[in-house]
């Protein structure tokens, strides 16, 4: 009997070599993933703490992937290419230049892997709805990886949610995918041929069934928001640091781990105090260089 592959799906590592804050968890989960001994790390982005403003920041966490003791694919989020546009709270938003530093360091943004009897499709949805020329050759792409799949099953791996909890929400929030830009997506969904979305930014974990599609958010590895639930809108999802273990069998089946050696590191006071770029500039001209010891 063939074994289905295991895949760890991280994401929200925030890596940094002049802040690194959340390093220590990177640290663990390093450790933990060579127990776990995964077939592949589908990385759900926000890999980098701050690349919009400091394209040094994915030099090194592009270095740092390269420590993951199996294969890895990766795609990116807003902390590493920019926010969606329009921006709704005051981050920087995508842009090509900076999608083209992404491209630099980690050579792709949409991509296709096969892997057992399923097809992975990565797609970078902060440039969903940017009119980029991207966006276009992005939703072709999608369209050709689905059809080629041939008896695969395809699977999604995108940085935001595509929704809250129904696939026609039409609440615009940067939280999620932009209700305009979801169609493409959705009619795959509609048509049976997408099975399983995978997606991290929210820093909570979550498996729930939408309209028959199975959509796993990873947490964050970096940090929790809220974690006592105090004043963040209630998704049902749970807030602490850790990561998902996947087996892609004909029905996926997903294990959530929460190492305990992993810090809950909760930001929740910075977002509530109206600003979510406190953990740009608290470092200055990055006075923590060097502490990490390791320089690759």
């Amino acid at each position: 009997m063939t074994t289905a592959p295991r895949i760890a799906l991280v994401s929200d590592i925030h890596l940094s070599r002049a802040r690194p804050y959340f390093h220590a968890n990177w640290e663990i989960l390093l450790q933990e993933l060579v127990q776990e001994a995964p077939d592949l790390v589908l990385l759900a982005g926000d890999i980098a703490l701050d690349a919009p403003h400091r394209e040094e920041d994915l030099a090194f966490a592009r270095a740092q992937l390269d420590r993951l003791p199996a294969p890895w694919r990766a795609v990116p989020g807003n902390h590493d290419v920019g926010n969606n546009i329009p921006d709704l709270r005051g981050e920087a938003t995508v842009t090509e230049a900076r999608r083209a530093a992404w491209l630099r360091h980690f050579d792709e943004d949409f991509w296709a892997l096969d892997i057992g009897g399923w097809r992975i499709v990565g797609l970078d949805c902060l440039i969903c709805g940017s009119g980029f020329a991207a966006e276009a050759e992005q939703a072709a792409f999608l369209e050709r990886a689905v059809a080629e799949a041939a008896q695969r099953k395809v699977a999604l791996l995108y940085h935001k949610p595509l929704c809250a909890f129904e696939l026609l929400d039409t609440e615009v929030s940067q939280s999620f995918w932009y209700p305009e830009v979801r169609e493409t997506v959705l009619r795959l969904m509609r048509d049976g041929v997408v099975r399983l979305c995978m997606s991290g930014h929210l820093h909570e974990s979550r498996d729930r069934l939408i309209a028959g599609v199975r959509h796993v958010w990873a947490p964050g590895i970096a940090f929790v928001q809220d974690i006592a639930g105090e004043w963040l809108p209630e998704r049902h999802g749970r807030r602490r640091v850790g990561y998902m273990m996947l087996e892609l069998a004909e029905e996926p089946r997903v294990t959530l781990r929460e190492p305990s050696r992993m810090l809950n590191i909760d930001i929740g006071n910075w977002l509530r105090s109206g600003s979510i770029g406190h953990y740009g500039t608290l470092a200055g001209s990055a006075p923590y260089l060097g502490l990490l010891g390791r320089q690759d």
